[in-house]
C-alpha cells in the first residue's frame, strides 16, 4: 500500500520561491509574480512562464487529495505551506532590518 508522509528536505528557499504554485479551494497562485486565478491543472503560470517545480496548499488536506494532484504534477514537489511561510516571513523580517 502506497501512502504519503511527511519527510524533512533541505530546499534552497529561492528556489521554492521562483517556482511554487500555490493551490486554493477553487484556483492556484503563482508565488513568483503572485497571478492569481490559475487553474488547478497548469503547469506554467501564464503569466511569468514560470515552471511549477513546488506545490503547495492554503489547506490542511488528506492523502485524496495529494493523489489527484500527483497525477495532474507528476513531476512537482509537494511542500507544507506553513513551514514555507515561516521561513519566507523570516527572509523578509531581515531584509526590512537590514535597510
Amino acid at each position: 500500500m502506497k501512502v504519503f508522509l511527511r519527510t524533512w528536505q533541505e530546499f534552497e528557499l529561492e528556489d521554492i520561491e521562483k517556482s511554487l504554485f500555490v493551490i486554493g479551494e477553487i484556483n492556484g497562485e503563482c508565488f513568483a509574480c503572485h497571478t492569481i486565478g490559475i487553474g488547478l491543472k497548469e503547469r506554467f503560470c501564464p503569466n511569468c512562464k514560470q515552471e511549477f517545480k513546488y506545490i503547495a496548499f492554503r489547506r490542511k488536506i488528506d492523502g485524496s487529495w495529494l493523489n489527484r494532484f500527483r497525477e495532474i504534477h507528476p513531476r512537482a514537489c509537494f511542500i507544507e505551506f506553513d513551514d514555507f511561510k515561516k521561513f519566507f516571513s523570516k527572509k523578509e523580517a531581515r531584509k526590512l532590518l537590514d535597510i
